[in-house]
């Protein structure tokens, strides 16, 4: 059994190396903690107030290791090592760098097209993503690769009987396929190209349905 799974609750505090994000508000912590010489990522919801902690958290913990355990050996994406509790679960450690810390000019082609691997990856899994218009939710490895992190908003699909969630998987697929064009726009500007700019002027059907419903 790999080390990191025995993690509880009280071991938390003293395995912790150090705090990689402290939550504020409605967010996570993140801390990297190592047992027996093995590291990883620590995404915790106890500093939550209350009657978030108690009623949303624990639906937001299993919404996401429920994607990451289903997308297990899917290229760039962290492993899975367990749960803490019903507001901590352990995944693998990536030693990387967000995009969204990236100067403009500064992302290569290669990191670019290991964007796009990433995400086709988990889309042929079946799997969306749901909000990588957050740049900070893709890592980029000293050796260019490109990581996928916080499955919170993930719509897994592929479902034999539920042809509404796999709609909407589909749906959360197309939106995510936008995502590489607004970060060129932001990291690579220099890289867009006028498919990029029709691709992000263009509106998914989800993004018209959402328009319509708040009248904008």
């Amino acid at each position: 059994m790999f080390p990191l799974s025995k993690l509880r609750r009280g071991d938390l505090k003293a395995r912790t190396i150090r705090v990689i994000h402290q939550g504020k508000g409605l967010q996570s912590s993140v801390y990297l903690v190592e047992i027996e010489g093995q590291r990883a990522a620590v995404k915790d919801f106890a500093d939550t107030p209350p009657k978030f902690r108690r009623l949303v958290a624990p639906f937001l913990v299993g919404r996401e290791m429920k994607a990451l355990k289903y997308l297990d050996g899917t290229p760039g994406v962290p492993r899975f090592f367990g749960r803490v509790d019903r507001l901590a679960f352990a995944m693998e450690w990536i030693e990387g760098k967000p995009i969204a810390d990236f100067a403009a000019g500064e992302l290569s082609t290669q990191a670019l097209e290991n964007v796009q691997k990433s995400i086709d990856a988990i889309h042929a899994r079946g799997v969306s993503h749901g909000d990588l218009k957050r740049r900070s939710n893709l890592l980029v490895t000293p050796d260019e690769r490109v990581y996928l992190i916080d499955f919170a908003a993930a719509v897994v699909g592929h479902r034999k009987v539920n042809f509404l969630l796999n709609w909407l998987q589909r749906r959360m697929a197309e939106i995510d396929d936008k995502s590489i064009s607004k970060i060129k726009k932001f990291s690579a500007p220099d890289q867009m190209t006028s498919a990029d700019w029709d691709n992000l002027n263009k509106k998914t059907p989800l993004e018209k349905w959402a328009r319509r419903l708040l009248k904008r």
